[in-house]
């Protein structure tokens, strides 16, 4: 248990290190051990076929080969040649005498090399035995020593052995720093993982020595993304958090100034401060557009909240055309001096809220009505393009400042930071434009050049082509001071947008 937590709990390049050594150490002792099994065979097979070679020269001759050497071949005793070689001449049972190999008995099977001990119990000295038959009927027995055979294959042991050593140091230096540099980008994978644990998003694993195919480089790509992920998230949270603090913030402004207003008239009245009934229906006449205000800024918050739960499956089809005509008509009424250009095409149909959609129109045209001079020229345009109804809002006031562009859609937001609401809302206009064309499947843009003007684009998905105008009426129409302009075929003699139209002596 202990010996398995201690290896669980090294690094991985010691693990790794340590199994390599123990497994090249197992493999080449195995190497090792075959290789001396089979030399020590291979040496022995010498001495059989030296001893096998003796006796059979012998067993064709007689004895005068052994008397010619110069030995005495009488007494039955060993004869012995180069140092190594004992042979010996018996007759029937007989056994050799003297020091020298141990004859076994029974005797070997001729031509059948064996190992016998020496004779004499204290020496270790051990011999290769054959026995042949001669001629005559005697037997002759040849032995060799193993002595040299043995010291060969110990020389051989410990050369392998020492080899063996120097291969472990050589192989534990060289693994250690192949397998250090091989998981060098885990390791920075680790100490990576350690920083994002500390709250750094940072770092990421960039090593132009990793291919991006290998398992480190595919890990090191996978953490990476995972890293580009997780700090996108956090960012997002982040900026969410943000624009919920600003949100709340906000509308605590909003909603504060008008609680105040109607507390100081309230107070007012109680300490009699109000000295006549038109005093007092003065201040109850401004409480009453306080609670209003507060009332339009509080249905606001409300139809933004609901965007987030509205069903899409529940929108109908709707007249765009009529919506966006009578939106101007409307707008028309409430600023009657303003010059305006609207430009509609015929029979445009969108699946979508027509009350939402109301409001859309109605907010870009309560913009520009808060944020530009009477004077100011509005045109107003809707036509059909790749099967999206486009809808074009421009103005040709100051403009919004560039540093505010991106923020235009955030609730609240005003590039005037002033937060007077004589010349501005709520702030949550363009924030309800583009929640509605979410909702519809469209997008918004804000358009402001560096000259002036402001142009709005709304583009929402239409119900099948747009039809071809009829004859003898056109695609469109303008409404301007030459008389007689129609929109969707319908004549606005006397319309506000017409009369307005005449009393600016502009045609549009």
């Amino acid at each position: 248990m202990l010996r398995a937590r201690w290896w669980r709990n090294r690094p991985l390049r010691t693990r790794i290190s340590i199994l390599l050594i123990v497994l090249f150490n197992g493999v080449l002792t195995v190497t090792s051990i075959v290789t001396f099994s089979a030399l020590r065979s291979s040496l022995y097979e010498e001495l059989d076929h030296r001893l096998t070679t003796t006796t059979a020269g012998m067993a064709t001759a007689d004895s005068a080969g052994v008397e010619i050497a110069g030995k005495d071949s009488t007494g039955y005793g060993w004869l012995r040649f180069g140092g190594d070689l004992y042979i010996a001449l018996l007759s029937d049972d007989e056994r050799p005498r003297g020091p020298g190999p141990r004859f076994p008995d029974p005797p070997p099977p001729a031509d059948t090399p064996v190992t016998v001990p020496a004779a004499g119990s204290t020496s270790s000295t051990e011999y290769r035995l054959a026995v042949a038959r001669l001629a005559d009927g005697r037997t002759v027995v040849a032995a060799v020593d193993t002595a040299a055979t043995e010291a060969a294959v110990r020389r051989a042991v410990l050369v392998v052995v020492a080899v063996q050593l120097l291969a472990d140091v050589v192989l534990a230096v060289l693994g250690v720093l192949v397998v250090r540099r091989s998981l060098r980008p885990l390791e920075d994978a680790a100490r990576t993982a350690d920083r994002v644990a500390a709250g750094d998003f940072a770092p990421r694993l960039v090593d132009a020595r990793i291919g991006p195919k290998t398992e480190v480089g595919r890990l090191a790509g996978a953490l990476n993304r995972m890293l580009d992920q997780i700090h996108t998230a956090l960012a997002a949270r982040d900026a969410s958090e943000e624009r919920l603090r600003l949100f709340v913030a906000d509308a605590s402004h909003e909603l504060r100034t008008p609680l105040q207003s109607i507390r100081g008239y309230g107070e007012l009245y109680q300490q009699g401060a109000l000295p006549d009934t038109g005093a007092v229906d003065e201040a109850v006449e401004r409480m009453l557009a306080e609670v209003h205000r507060m009332t339009r800024l509080v249905e606001s918050l409300l139809m933004l909240a609901r965007f987030d739960e509205d069903d899409p499956d529940e929108l109908e089809p709707v007249d765009l055309g009529r919506v966006v005509t009578e939106s101007c008509r409307d707008a028309a009424a409430v600023e009657p001096a303003r010059p305006w250009t609207v430009t509609v095409a015929s029979e445009v149909t969108v699946r979508g809220d027509e009350a939402q959609l109301r409001g859309v129109v109605a907010n870009l045209l309560a913009n520009v009505r808060m944020h530009t001079p009477a004077d100011v020229t509005c045109s107003v345009e809707l036509s059909v393009a790749e099967g999206r109804a486009v809808l074009k809002v421009a103005d040709d006031g100051p403009g919004i400042p560039a540093e505010a562009l991106p923020h235009v859609f955030d609730r609240f937001y005003r590039a005037d930071r002033s937060r007077s609401r004589a010349r501005g809302g709520s702030g949550l206009g363009l924030s309800i434009v583009a929640a509605v064309a979410d909702l519809h499947g469209g997008t918004v843009r804000v358009d402001s050049p560096p000259d002036g003007g402001t142009l709005v684009e709304l583009t929402l998905p239409v119900l099948g082509p747009a039809p071809r105008p009829r004859d003898g009426q056109g695609e469109t129409a303008r409404l301007g001071a030459h008389g007689g302009a129609a929109v969707d075929g319908q004549d606005l003699a006397g319309d506000p947008l017409r009369s307005r139209a005449r009393s600016t002596g502009r045609a549009h």
